[in-house]
């Protein structure tokens, strides 16, 4: 049954199967890399989350209530 099928035929499911392979070799590249890059986001975002809230602990309760008054209701 095989020797049925021309070899050009074999030839030309041999490329397609070929560039199928690559498509998804080079899709799942990209998901890895995306994915790379998210963490990579969300790690600077907490590294930032971190420095602020330093930043905050390393103030006085009377900075605390003078910046936050700047921006917030004056209590009565």
């Amino acid at each position: 049954m095989i020797a049925l099928i021309p070899g050009e035929l074999w030839a030309a499911l041999g490329a397609i199967l070929a560039a199928a392979i690559a498509w998804l070799v080079g899709r799942r590249g990209g998901a890895q890399a995306s994915k790379a890059k998210a963490a990579e986001r969300a790690a600077d975002d907490l590294a930032t989350a971190k420095g602020v809230q330093d930043d905050v602990q390393k103030l006085g309760d009377d900075d605390v209530r003078k910046s936050l008054a700047s921006w917030m209701r004056p209590s009565e």
